[in-house]
């Protein structure tokens, strides 16, 4: 019997016509499903805080454990539901856990990913009581109890498709399974998380070791359209992207979706199609396929983010200055701080990383020997907003484009760069500009 792969976006534990929208679209099923759930942001969040304020004696393992149970209770109201008996046995093994950490005060990577990989278990204990509430027959499946197989790279492990593929082909599944994204198992046995929200991640890997004929999105936090609709309230679905373009995306403000979904499907050339829930039924909203479709439109997207910060370089020398981007390069790497991106002139180099790690990133700075530098500074009051899709390198009226319509509108561009690819260009503005440049830029490539 066909199994079907769906990533369920697990906010939607919280919205109760999506619930219902859901029930009714299950009772419906006659293939067996694979639900992999990604984690409710919020039960993410308390998490991340508790853990990092239980190790500093700012939190009892009692406390968070009631900041979850706050959270499970909102949910059940919400969902008018009374018992949570799934949420409470899946809290038994993290009281435990949590317990040891306040005990010692520290913790180990591989601790921290199994502690934090209750996130996506916790959300997916309250889907399973949402549904067992409505009669709904559902069976949840931990990733390690299917054999999913993961790197020992904590907190950015990959999947082991080889050494996965027997345990999961082999499998007699239910009629509807309910699985925690984001982990697996390494080969030696510990929980090793893939990323955060990296549900879609693990769902790929599964349709591909499946030979599935789509993956399935469904109710994805948001959605693919040519502008954050929070900006641009009347952007348009995109209807089609390339798995390159998708991917893109999800660096920027299409943040719901893992860049690295797309790796295990690119093979088997396996289609991801995202969907949203509306009154029972599913509505096709986007179709990700390898191949790019005849269209008039070079660009998808107006995209942005505002999780960035500046690290500048600068002196008189630092271009002529050999290893000194690779003494940095190296420690950042070290401490797991991802650089999005660096652009280099004579006299500055400029590191483009996450505002998160700024206090990271500002301690390690200063443990290094950093010759002809003569000036460090953060800059993190900005955005980054990006025009996303093919044909940046052949097109060459795309560029002159973008930046006529930031200087029209007398727009200070910090940074700029394209050309690196042929899916991007983008420029860098202070966060006062950004919803001005991104209606401007929107209106140039979209007519509206």
């Amino acid at each position: 019997m066909p199994v079907h792969v769906i990533r369920l976006g697990g906010n939607n534990i919280n919205q109760p016509e999506i619930i219902q929208s859901l029930l009714v679209i299950l009772k419906k099923i006659k293939h067996d499903h694979l639900l992999v759930i990604s984690a409710s942001e919020n039960i993410q969040q308390i998490l991340n805080s508790g853990l990092e304020l239980l190790c500093a004696s700012s939190q009892t393992y009692s406390g968070l454990l009631d900041q979850l149970r706050e959270e499970a209770n909102a949910v059940a109201l919400n969902n008018q539901i009374k018992e949570l008996t799934v949420f409470e046995q899946t809290v038994l093994p993290l009281e435990r856990l949590l317990q040891g950490i306040q005990y010692t005060g520290d913790y180990s990577l591989a601790l921290r990913d199994q502690v934090l990989s209750y996130a996506e278990i916790i959300t997916t204990a309250l889907l399973q009581d949402i549904l067992n509430h409505h009669q709904q027959e559902t069976s949840l499946l931990l990733p390690q109890e299917i054999g999913l197989v993961v790197s020992a790279e904590y907190g950015n492990a990959s999947i082991l498709k080889s050494p996965s593929v027997e345990n999961i082909r082999n499998r007699n599944w239910d009629r509807l399974n309910l699985i925690p994204g984001s982990f697996g198992l390494t080969p030696d046995g510990k929980i090793a998380r893939i990323g955060e929200r990296a549900a879609d991640y693990t769902a790929a890997a599964l349709a591909s070791i499946l030979d599935v004929d789509q993956l399935e999105l469904w109710e994805i936090s948001k959605s693919f359209k040519t502008a954050d609709d929070e900006v641009i309230p009347h952007a348009t679905y995109i209807e089609n992207l390339t798995y390159a373009e998708a991917s893109e995306l999800a660096y920027f403000h299409h943040s719901s979706i893992h860049p690295r979904i797309v790796e295990p499907l690119i093979e088997q050339h396996i289609p991801i199609r995202v969907f949203e829930l509306v009154e029972g039924e599913k509505i096709l909203k986007t179709t990700i396929n390898s191949t790019r479709t005849e269209e008039t439109q070079n660009i998808k997207s107006v995209a942005h983010s505002d999780d960035i910060a500046i690290l500048k370089l600068n002196g008189p020398g630092v271009g002529f200055k050999p290893g000194i981007l690779s003494i940095v390069t190296t420690a950042f790497a070290q401490h797991q701080i991802n650089i999005r991106s660096v652009i280099t002139a004579q006299t500055s180099i400029n590191i483009i990383i996450g505002k998160n790690d700024i206090a990271k990133a500002e301690k390690i700075r200063q443990q290094l020997d950093l010759s002809s530098v003569s000036q460090i500074e953060f800059v993190s009051n900005i955005s980054l907003i990006a025009i996303v899709g093919h044909g940046m390198q052949t097109n060459h009226g795309i560029s002159a484009q973008l930046f006529s319509a930031v200087a029209k509108h007398e727009i200070n561009v910090l940074l700029s760069g394209s050309g690196a690819s042929d899916l991007v260009s983008y420029l860098i503005v202070d966060d006062a500009d950004k919803h001005k440049a991104i209606q401007e830029i929107h209106k140039i490539f979209f007519n509206i």
